[in-house]
């Protein structure tokens, strides 16, 4: 990792190897001694994202990074039982007081989210560590792993997801990979896209008073007008339907009731004199000269 010490790999001609280079003949090894192992695949997954989340101390704090692509790289090339322990430690992340309680964090929630200051502070806060790993996990996952995240959304965060700290963030864990969602698996980005909204309707039902609606608006504008587009226009009408007039009022571009657009007035057509008076009624008959 630090490159401090020499590589156990002895220089060949990699052209003509199995590998292709170290790197890659490094993770085959560790992954086969990992699988090698007589635990459960789910006790190795835990025990690989607790190297991060649970052994800072152990973990040069400049180099956090780069351990934390290491384990993404490495839990990605193992099979699913190894990884898919991610969603449970997402999910216990978003039940955490943190997140739940409203009193537990008085502060901006995007400093709760934000990695960098948090780890730059030396305040290690679990909500941004497993934030940061998901990212870097999921930056390595292949597009069949990322398929998974519309049903663990649908199926799993939005019966769960009551605050408004937790909807903002679901959308800091899942927005980055929307990019990705589009040019590899666009039905999987349209599913995100309504999960979004039925995650807000959740929320908004749950909750007397919402004190972070212009960002929530924001990011679903921009959800819409660089992603979703109208693909999913009649999904989302009927969830904005539902919603308080604060968030109607918010997105009323995107939500566009047949009342309102049927108060709009339409252009009326304008014909020059020259033109009306070149018309001839059809019923006229017109003399025959002989």
């Amino acid at each position: 990792m630090s490159g401090k010490s020499s590589s156990p790999f002895p220089n060949c001609d990699w052209r003509f190897n199995e590998f292709p280079n170290p790197a890659a003949h490094a993770l085959h090894v560790t992954c086969v001694e990992l699988m090698a192992l007589t635990v459960p695949g789910n006790e190795v997954g835990n025990a690989l994202l607790n190297v991060v989340l649970k052994s800072q101390p152990v973990v040069p704090r400049e180099n956090i990074t780069a351990w934390m692509n290491a384990i993404g790289l490495i839990i990605t090339a193992l099979p699913e039982p190894y990884w898919i322990v991610l969603h449970e430690r997402i999910v216990s992340v978003i039940n955490s007081p943190s997140l739940t309680s409203e009193t537990e964090w008085v502060g901006y929630p995007f400093q709760l989210f934000d990695f960098t200051a948090c780890h730059q502070s030396y305040s290690e806060m679990c909500c941004s560590y497993t934030l940061a790993l998901a990212h870097a996990v999921w930056h390595h996952s292949s597009i069949g792993q990322l398929s998974l995240i519309p049903k663990f959304l649908t199926e799993v965060l939005i019966p769960i997801v009551k605050t408004e700290f937790q909807l903002l963030y679901v959308y800091h864990l899942v927005g980055p990979f929307l990019q990705r969602f589009q040019q590899e698996r666009t039905r999987c980005m349209l599913e995100i896209g309504v999960a979004f909204y039925e995650m807000l309707l959740e929320v908004d039902q749950c909750n007397t008073q919402l004190n972070y609606v212009d960002p929530i608006c924001d990011f679903l504008y921009h959800v819409k007008y660089m992603f979703t587009g109208d693909s999913v226009k009649d999904q989302v009408e009927k969830i904005i339907c539902n919603l308080r007039p604060t968030l109607k009022l918010r997105l009323r571009f995107i939500h566009i009731s047949k009342m309102e657009s049927s108060s709009v007035p339409q252009p009326m057509s304008t014909v020059s004199p020259a033109s009306q008076s070149s018309q001839v009624p059809v019923n006229v008959t017109l003399p025959v000269s002989q």
